[in-house]
Protein backbone atom coordinates (compact mmCIF):
# COMPACT_ATOMS: atom_id res chain seq x y z
CA UNK A 1 0.00 0.00 0.00
CA UNK A 2 2.80 2.37 0.91
CA UNK A 3 4.54 1.74 -2.42
CA UNK A 4 1.34 2.73 -4.26
CA UNK A 5 1.20 5.96 -2.26
CA UNK A 6 4.83 6.68 -3.08
CA UNK A 7 4.21 6.10 -6.81
CA UNK A 8 1.10 8.31 -6.73
CA UNK A 9 3.02 11.04 -4.90
CA UNK A 10 5.87 10.87 -7.42
CA UNK A 11 3.41 11.01 -10.34
CA UNK A 12 1.71 14.09 -8.86
CA UNK A 13 5.09 15.75 -8.28
CA UNK A 14 6.11 15.03 -11.88
CA UNK A 15 2.87 16.50 -13.23
CA UNK A 16 3.27 19.58 -11.03
CA UNK A 17 6.89 20.05 -12.14
CA UNK A 18 5.95 19.68 -15.81
CA UNK A 19 3.19 22.28 -15.41
CA UNK A 20 5.45 24.67 -13.54
CA UNK A 21 8.13 24.52 -16.21
CA UNK A 22 8.41 27.74 -18.24
CA UNK A 23 7.25 27.41 -21.86
CA UNK A 24 7.79 29.58 -24.91
CA UNK A 25 5.23 32.39 -24.91
CA UNK A 26 4.31 34.86 -27.65
CA UNK A 27 4.97 38.25 -26.06
CA UNK A 28 4.30 41.02 -28.61
CA UNK A 29 4.44 42.16 -32.24
CA UNK A 30 6.21 45.25 -33.55
CA UNK A 31 6.39 46.50 -37.13
CA UNK A 32 9.09 48.63 -38.76
CA UNK A 33 8.37 51.25 -39.89
CA UNK A 34 5.85 51.84 -37.09
CA UNK A 35 4.11 54.49 -39.22
CA UNK A 36 4.37 55.74 -42.78
CA UNK A 37 4.55 52.37 -44.53
CA UNK A 38 3.71 52.50 -48.23
CA UNK A 39 2.24 49.81 -50.44
CA UNK A 40 4.97 48.16 -52.51
CA UNK A 41 7.66 48.73 -49.86
CA UNK A 42 8.97 46.09 -47.44
CA UNK A 43 8.06 46.18 -43.78
CA UNK A 44 9.58 44.06 -41.01
CA UNK A 45 7.24 42.26 -38.64
CA UNK A 46 8.98 41.21 -35.41
CA UNK A 47 7.41 38.62 -33.09
CA UNK A 48 8.99 38.74 -29.64
CA UNK A 49 8.97 35.62 -27.49
CA UNK A 50 9.36 35.10 -23.75
CA UNK A 51 10.78 32.05 -21.94
CA UNK A 52 12.11 30.44 -25.14
CA UNK A 53 12.40 26.80 -24.20
CA UNK A 54 11.81 23.62 -26.14
CA UNK A 55 10.04 23.44 -29.49
CA UNK A 56 6.65 24.94 -30.35
CA UNK A 57 4.68 26.19 -33.34
CA UNK A 58 3.11 29.50 -34.27
CA UNK A 59 1.78 31.33 -37.27
CA UNK A 60 1.83 34.98 -38.24
CA UNK A 61 -1.03 36.45 -40.28
CA UNK A 62 -0.20 39.74 -42.01
CA UNK A 63 -3.81 40.79 -42.51
CA UNK A 64 -3.76 40.43 -46.29
CA UNK A 65 -4.20 36.67 -46.55
CA UNK A 66 -0.53 35.76 -46.05
CA UNK A 67 0.11 33.22 -43.30
CA UNK A 68 3.67 32.43 -42.22
CA UNK A 69 4.03 29.12 -40.30
CA UNK A 70 7.01 28.91 -37.94
CA UNK A 71 8.48 26.17 -35.76
CA UNK A 72 10.30 27.77 -32.82
CA UNK A 73 13.36 25.96 -31.48
CA UNK A 74 15.78 26.94 -28.71
CA UNK A 75 18.19 28.44 -31.29
CA UNK A 76 15.51 30.40 -33.19
CA UNK A 77 16.41 34.12 -33.26
CA UNK A 78 14.33 36.23 -30.87
CA UNK A 79 12.56 38.29 -32.08
CA UNK A 80 11.50 36.36 -35.17
CA UNK A 81 11.56 38.84 -38.07
CA UNK A 82 9.45 38.43 -41.20
CA UNK A 83 9.76 40.75 -44.20
CA UNK A 84 6.51 41.49 -46.01
CA UNK A 85 5.33 43.79 -48.79
CA UNK A 86 1.74 44.99 -48.76
CA UNK A 87 0.36 45.35 -52.28
CA UNK A 88 -2.35 47.85 -51.38
CA UNK A 89 -2.94 50.64 -48.90
CA UNK A 90 -5.28 50.05 -46.00
CA UNK A 91 -5.56 49.19 -42.32
CA UNK A 92 -4.31 45.71 -41.42
CA UNK A 93 -4.57 43.46 -38.36
CA UNK A 94 -1.33 41.54 -37.80
CA UNK A 95 -1.58 38.51 -35.54
CA UNK A 96 0.79 35.89 -34.09
CA UNK A 97 -0.90 32.82 -32.63
CA UNK A 98 0.50 29.67 -31.02
CA UNK A 99 -0.65 26.67 -33.05
CA UNK A 100 0.30 23.09 -33.79
CA UNK A 101 2.84 22.74 -36.63
CA UNK A 102 2.92 19.13 -37.78
CA UNK A 103 3.47 17.12 -34.60
CA UNK A 104 4.79 20.12 -32.65
CA UNK A 105 2.45 21.67 -30.09
CA UNK A 106 1.68 25.39 -30.28
CA UNK A 107 3.54 28.11 -28.40
CA UNK A 108 1.56 29.72 -25.57
CA UNK A 109 -0.56 32.77 -26.25
CA UNK A 110 -1.13 35.24 -29.04
CA UNK A 111 -0.35 38.84 -29.91
CA UNK A 112 -2.37 41.20 -32.09
CA UNK A 113 -1.54 44.53 -33.68
CA UNK A 114 -4.73 46.12 -35.00
CA UNK A 115 -5.00 49.06 -37.34
CA UNK A 116 -1.52 48.99 -38.92
CA UNK A 117 -1.82 51.66 -41.61
CA UNK A 118 -0.27 51.27 -45.05
CA UNK A 119 -0.48 54.18 -47.46
CA UNK A 120 -1.43 53.50 -51.06
CA UNK A 121 1.61 53.48 -53.33
CA UNK A 122 2.05 55.91 -56.17
CA UNK A 123 0.53 54.65 -59.40
CA UNK A 124 3.21 53.20 -61.66
CA UNK A 125 3.48 54.64 -65.14
CA UNK A 126 3.95 51.31 -66.95
CA UNK A 127 5.05 52.97 -70.20
CA UNK A 128 7.78 54.94 -68.39
CA UNK A 129 8.91 51.86 -66.47
CA UNK A 130 9.10 49.82 -69.68
CA UNK A 131 11.04 52.58 -71.43
CA UNK A 132 13.54 52.79 -68.55
CA UNK A 133 14.00 49.01 -68.55
CA UNK A 134 16.42 47.18 -66.30
CA UNK A 135 19.47 49.10 -67.56
CA UNK A 136 21.42 51.71 -65.58
CA UNK A 137 21.47 55.42 -66.44
CA UNK A 138 23.13 56.19 -69.82
CA UNK A 139 22.49 52.59 -70.96
CA UNK A 140 19.68 51.17 -73.06
CA UNK A 141 18.18 47.71 -73.46
CA UNK A 142 19.53 45.75 -76.43
CA UNK A 143 16.67 43.62 -77.74
CA UNK A 144 14.12 42.30 -75.25
CA UNK A 145 14.23 40.76 -71.81
CA UNK A 146 14.41 36.96 -72.19
CA UNK A 147 11.87 34.59 -70.62
CA UNK A 148 14.51 33.55 -68.07
CA UNK A 149 14.95 37.23 -67.05
CA UNK A 150 18.27 37.71 -68.86
CA UNK A 151 18.98 40.94 -70.76
CA UNK A 152 21.80 42.99 -72.29
CA UNK A 153 22.43 46.75 -72.15
CA UNK A 154 24.56 48.94 -74.42
CA UNK A 155 25.46 52.64 -74.11
CA UNK A 156 22.69 55.02 -75.28
CA UNK A 157 23.26 56.74 -78.62
CA UNK A 158 25.20 59.96 -78.20
CA UNK A 159 26.69 58.92 -74.85
CA UNK A 160 30.45 58.65 -75.33
CA UNK A 161 31.51 57.54 -71.88
CA UNK A 162 28.75 55.45 -70.33
CA UNK A 163 30.14 54.21 -67.03
CA UNK A 164 29.57 50.69 -65.86
CA UNK A 165 27.94 50.65 -62.41
CA UNK A 166 30.29 50.31 -59.44
CA UNK A 167 28.17 47.46 -58.09
CA UNK A 168 26.76 44.84 -60.41
CA UNK A 169 23.11 44.98 -61.40
CA UNK A 170 20.51 43.19 -59.31
CA UNK A 171 19.69 40.24 -61.52
CA UNK A 172 16.58 38.02 -61.47
CA UNK A 173 16.86 34.57 -59.88
CA UNK A 174 18.69 32.12 -62.12
CA UNK A 175 20.74 34.85 -63.83
CA UNK A 176 24.06 36.51 -63.02
CA UNK A 177 25.60 39.92 -63.79
CA UNK A 178 28.06 40.05 -66.70
CA UNK A 179 30.14 42.58 -68.65
CA UNK A 180 31.67 42.03 -72.10
CA UNK A 181 33.33 44.99 -73.81
CA UNK A 182 30.66 47.70 -74.12
CA UNK A 183 27.83 45.37 -73.08
CA UNK A 184 26.54 44.53 -69.63
CA UNK A 185 23.49 42.81 -68.19
CA UNK A 186 22.23 39.60 -66.65
CA UNK A 187 22.57 36.20 -68.29
CA UNK A 188 21.43 32.69 -67.45
CA UNK A 189 23.76 31.01 -64.95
Amino acid sequence: MQSRLKIAALACAALFAAGAQASTKIDKITVTPATGAKAGEKVKIAVELANVEGVCGLYVKTGDERKEVITVQPDTPNPIVIEHTYKAGGSYKIRAVGDRVGTTLGCIGRADLSGYKVEAGKPVDKAAAAAAGPCPEDWTLKGKVAKDGGFSCVPKKGVKSARKPEKGLECPAGTAYFTKGKTLGCEKE
